[in-house]
C-alpha cells in the first residue's frame, strides 16, 4: 500500500475528488480535508492504480511549477485494510514516480557520489593487488554503481531521455574514476603481480554474464516489489567498481591481456545487468506516463535488439574463453590432487604454485633439505597415470632448514 499527501490551493480539492471518482477510487480511500488556507487530499493506493491516479492528477494540476501544490508519496510499514478481500486480489507495486526518484537520487554526480566512488575504487584497487577478497567485497558495498545502471534501464523503459542521459554520465564518472585510481595504485604499489583476484577478471567467462542477469532481475524485482532490504546484496553481486579498477591496474602494468579482459567483462555485464533489469521492469507492469507510451514502446524494441545482438555477439569470445579456461584449469586441479594425496598436505602449505604449458607440468615446492627422491618419483608417477604418459613433470624444489636457537641466546 503507498499513500499519496496532495496539497492544493483552496476549493481545488473537490476538482481532484472528481477525478478521483471518474477513475472508479471508492471514497473510501481517499479523505478531503479543506480550509481558507488550501485543501489536503489523502489517497491510500492499494489496488495497483497508483500510476494511473497520478498521472491524471499530474496532467490536470501543475504540482512543479505551483508553489501552493504539492505532493508526498510514502509507503508504510504497517498496514490493516478494511477489505481484506481487496488486499488478496491486490499485488503490490511500488509507483512509477518512486522508483524514478530512486534512480534520480543514486544517479546524481554530486560531492557525495564523487567521494563514495573514489573511496570504493581505492579501497577496490588495493583489495585487488592484495588479493584481499573482504576488501573487495567491502569496495563493492560503497560503490555508487547500481543506481545508474538502474536509471539507464529506467529510462529506456519509460521513454525518458533525460534520465537516461543522466544515467550514462553518472556510470562513465564512475568508470573514469575507477580507471584513473586503479592505474594510480598499480603505479605507486611496488611489487604488483597477477594474482588470482586479478586473473579472474582477467579471463572472464559465460557465468559472469550469467551472475549479472541474475542480479539485475533480484535488484530490479525488489525496486518494484518495493523490498529495498535485499539491494545490499544485489549491489555486492552486480558491483562492477573491481572490474573498472583492474583496468586501470592493466594499464599501470602495460598488460593488454588484462584491460582488454576487464574491458570484455565490464561491456558484457553491463549489458547483462541492463537487459534484465529492462526485462523485469517491462514484465511486472512499470509503464510510461499516457503522453510518452508510444515512444517508450519505440526505443524499447529498439533497445531490445541492440542490447541482444550485442550479448550474443559477446557471449562466443567469453564461450571461448570459458572452454579454454575449463582445459587448461583441469589439469592443474588434477595436478593438486596428486601433490595433497602424495604428501598429505591437504591445505597445501608447502606448494608454492603449480604451472601447466602444452604438455610440461611444473611444481614448485617447499621441502626438508634431504628429502627422498622417491617422493617426486612418486608424483611424476601418478600424476602422469591420471593426465597420460606424454606429459613432463619438473619440479622446481626449494629446501627448508628446521633448526632451534639455544636458550641462552635471548
Amino acid at each position: 500500500m503507498q499513500i499519496v499527501q496532495a496539497t492544493f490551493q483552496s476549493e481545488e480539492g473537490k476538482e481532484a475528488v472528481k477525478l478521483l471518482n471518474n477513475l472508479g477510487i471508492d471514497i473510501e480511500d481517499y479523505k478531503l480535508i479543506s480550509s481558507e488556507t488550501g485543501d489536503l487530499l489523502i489517497i491510500s493506493l492499494l489496488y495497483g492504480n497508483a500510476d494511473t491516479v497520478l498521472d491524471n492528477l499530474t496532467e490536470k494540476f501543475n504540482f512543479d511549477e505551483n508553489e501552493d501544490r504539492s505532493m508526498i508519496i510514502f509507503t508504510p510499514d504497517t498496514v490493516i485494510p478494511r477489505n481484506k478481500a481487496k488486499e488478496k486480489e491486490s499485488s503490490f507495486k511500488a509507483n512509477r514516480e518512486s522508483l524514478v526518484t530512486y534512480a534520480q537520487n543514486n544517479s546524481t554526480v554530486n560531492d557525495h557520489f564523487i567521494f563514495l566512488a573514489i573511496m570504493a575504487a581505492i579501497i577496490a584497487s588495493l583489495g585487488l593487488i592484495l588479493n584481499n577478497i573482504p576488501v573487495i567485497v567491502g569496495s563493492m558495498i560503497i560503490a555508487p554503481v547500481f543506481g545508474p545502471i538502474v536509471a539507464i534501464s529506467m529510462g529506456i523503459v519509460l521513454g525518458n531521455f533525460k534520465l537516461i542521459v543522466k544515467g550514462i554520465i553518472s556510470e562513465s564518472t564512475v568508470l573514469l574514476i575507477a580507471v584513473v585510481v586503479g592505474l594510480i595504485m598499480g603505479s605507486i604499489v611496488p611489487n604488483v603481480a597477477i594474482n588470482s583476484a586479478l586473473k579472474g577478471r582477467m579471463f572472464p567467462t559465460v557465468a559472469d554474464l550469467l551472475v549479472a542477469l541474475a542480479a539485475g532481475s533480484a535488484g530490479a524485482y525488489s525496486l518494484i516489489s518495493g523490498v529495498r532490504a535485499q539491494i545490499v546484496g544485489v549491489v555486492i553481486a552486480a558491483a562492477l567498481i573491481p572490474v573498472m579498477c583492474t583496468m586501470g591496474i592493466g594499464i599501470s602494468l602495460g598488460n593488454l591481456t588484462m584491460v582488454g579482459g576487464a574491458t570484455l567483462l565490464l561491456v558484457g555485464n553491463y549489458l547483462a545487468l541492463i537487459l534484465a533489469i529492462m526485462g523485469i521492469f517491462y514484465f511486472k507492469g512499470l509503464k510510461p506516463q499516457i503522453w510518452y507510451e508510444f515512444k517508450a514502446q519505440k526505443l524499447i524494441k529498439k533497445s531490445l535488439i541492440i542490447i541482444i545482438v550485442v550479448t550474443i555477439i559477446l557471449s562466443l569470445p567469453l564461450s571461448w574463453m570459458t572452454y579454454q579456461r575449463m582445459i587448461k584449469e583441469q589439469p592443474e586441479d588434477i595436478v593438486r590432487k596428486v601433490y595433497r594425496e602424495s604428501f598429505g598436505d591437504e591445505l597445501e602449505t608447502n606448494l608454492l604454485e603449480i604451472g601447466v604449458q602444452g604438455k610440461t607440468v611444473e611444481l614448485f615446492i617447499y621441502t626438508p633439505k634431504g628429502t627422498d627422491e622417491y617422493f617426486f618419483r612418486l608424483i611424476e608417477k601418478r600424476v602422469k597415470k591420471r593426465l597420460g604418459s606424454d606429459y613432463r613433470v619438473i619440479f622446481e624444489v626449494i629446501p627448508t632448514k628446521r633448526f632451534q636457537l639455544p636458550l641462552d641466546s635471548l
